[in-house]
């Protein structure tokens, strides 16, 4: 019996507006397109992306780089089009850490450290046995593989300042403005939330609920801890140890409207370390990666317990350009 045959009396105008809409070509399509973009990209999809990325790596001397290796995922695309990948490990719903690499597409050699890290993860099934580790190598394809790389995506957007923070609107581009004289490196966009790049980045954090992420960047050359405010005292010394230990300094970067930090580890109290390293040059990733590796094994394995904020200290602070 047909949907409508089973409607005994007879329909309102409004209700048949609502079935009419429910019905409609237009509804069902995006209806799809929700529902599949929920499903990863099948591995031929992901070849073009994966023959690219093998291309740059021989370019730059990465030759332990074995990237089919790795079991990549992909359920969005940037500007052009590129696949933008991540790997997952361990099958445990929670205790998941993120790691990001390649936000800005010039600081090459941050992308080596998380393929090299998704190497060594896959490597030592014991390290994510009962967990959740993410790793997102290459969060800005486009802009990495822009002849020359760009800091910015395809639309010339810098996507860590496009987050959509709470103060967002009023201080984005008030402040590339005041503070960047409109330098385009620090773009941050229209409106917040506006890139693809960006809301690749959000997708993980909703999806996955990590209590750590751990972003690199180049070449500022530290450790900067971006929350939560509430946490600031115990998990700074817990950087500070670090900082010892793999000779590399902490300092206070600040927050910016739209930034990674702000949104989650201000925002969203999860345990947000950026990393920086000290230089841009894709020939420093081996050593950078045997520098900075005890201190991501460490990051992955710090227990955290989530405690509800105490203070919320101001986001914004002595500001530079990670």
């Amino acid at each position: 019996m047909g949907l409508l045959t089973k409607i005994k009396k007879p329909l309102s105008r409004t209700a048949l507006t609502v079935l009419g809409i429910f019905l409609s070509p237009a509804f069902l399509a995006v209806f799809l397109a929700v529902n599949v973009s929920a499903a990863p990209s099948p591995i031929k999809e992901l070849s073009p992306l994966i023959d690219e990325l093998g291309r740059r790596c021989a370019a730059y001397g990465w030759n332990d780089i074995k990237i089919e290796d790795i079991p990549w995922q992909s359920y969005r695309t940037s500007h052009l089009k590129r696949p933008m990948i991540f790997a997952r490990f361990g099958d445990s719903p929670s205790d998941c850490t993120l790691f990001l690499g390649g936000i800005h597409g010039d600081e090459i050699p941050t992308v080596y450290i998380m393929l090299k890290l998704s190497h060594y993860i896959e490597s030592n099934p014991s390290m994510f046995k009962d967990r959740c580790i993410i790793v997102a190598p290459l969060v800005n394809p486009d802009g990495f593989f822009s002849l020359p790389p760009t800091r910015t995506n395809a639309r010339g957007v810098d996507v860590n300042r496009n987050f959509p923070t709470k103060e967002w609107s009023m201080r984005a581009l008030r402040d590339w403005e005041r503070k960047h004289g409109r330098n385009k490196r620090y773009y941050p966009g229209k409106r917040g939330g506006s890139e693809k790049e960006t809301m690749f980045q959000m997708a993980l954090i909703k999806r996955y609920k990590p209590k750590k992420i751990l972003a690199v960047h180049s070449p500022l050359n530290a450790y900067d801890f971006d929350g939560p405010s509430s946490e600031l005292g115990s998990f700074s010394n817990w950087v500070e140890r670090i900082s010892q230990e793999t000779g590399h300094p902490l300092k206070r970067f600040g927050f910016f409207p739209g930034s990674l930090g702000n949104y989650a580890g201000q925002e969203r109290d999860i345990f947000t370390l950026t990393l920086e390293l000290p230089t841009s040059d894709p020939a420093k990733g081996s050593e950078y990666f045997r520098q900075f590796q005890p201190a991501l094994v460490k990051f992955l394995n710090l227990p955290i317990f989530i405690k509800p904020p105490l203070l919320r200290k101001s986001a914004y602070k002595t500001e530079a350009a990670g």
